[in-house]
């Protein structure tokens, strides 16, 4: 899971210049990306869907054999990890204080973007940016005006995976998508720092 995670950072990318991208995406859409390179257990589709109303971001797989989802409200203080085949739902809350909010962008802060061309992925426009950190490329994303990431690649001490859109929505994407579904049973998780995932 740790570089589907990093991959998510990507697919989350924005932190300060003018010329990256929006820090949270501009319009609601729903896209199905094809996973390559992540090893024989990592899933290889992943769904990603955003209600910019709510400011609340959705990410649907297959982990382990279980189908999951997670829903995390960006900027603020929860997010929501779903187990379908046994209707749970386990809400984490943020850590210390000062460490309470999910990230807007949980890519690095100290990693640099730097707009290096422009793409089209299934015939939308996108611009392509290197992600570096600590002087070591991370990898690249390609993203919408709107903040929608459509191809993403990771590469991390000589392992790479990448993750391109297949399928890609701009319709409305509805409120209730974004809330754990009736029936589920919640449970409080132990508040830990945002940002990072649970150890498994």
């Amino acid at each position: 899971m740790r570089r589907i995670a990093l991959l998510l950072t990507l697919a989350l990318a924005a932190p300060a210049a003018a010329q990256e991208p929006p820090r949270v995406p501009t319009r609601d859409y729903a896209a199905t990306y094809a996973m390559t390179g992540f090893g024989t257990e990592a899933p290889k589709t992943m769904e990603m869907s955003f209600n910019a109303a709510t400011k609340r971001q959705r990410v649907d797989m297959a982990d382990a054999g279980q189908n999951i989802s997670m829903i995390m409200e960006l900027g603020g203080s929860r997010m929501w990890v779903l187990q379908h085949e046994s209707r749970m739902a386990m809400e984490l809350s943020g850590g210390a204080s000062g460490d309470r909010d999910v990230p807007i962008s949980p890519i690095d802060k100290d990693a640099r973007l730097t707009r290096v061309g422009t793409d089209r992925v299934l015939g939308i426009a996108c611009t392509v940016y290197r992600v570096v950190r600590e002087g070591k490329p991370q990898g690249t994303a390609c993203v919408t005006e709107h903040g929608i990431m459509l191809r993403g690649e990771f590469e991390d001490e000589g392992e790479r995976g990448k993750m391109e859109a297949t399928r890609v929505s701009l319709d409305r994407q509805p409120a209730e998508r974004f809330e754990v579904p009736p029936g589920y049973q919640t449970m409080q998780m132990p508040a830990m720092p945002m940002g990072q995932p649970p150890r498994r």
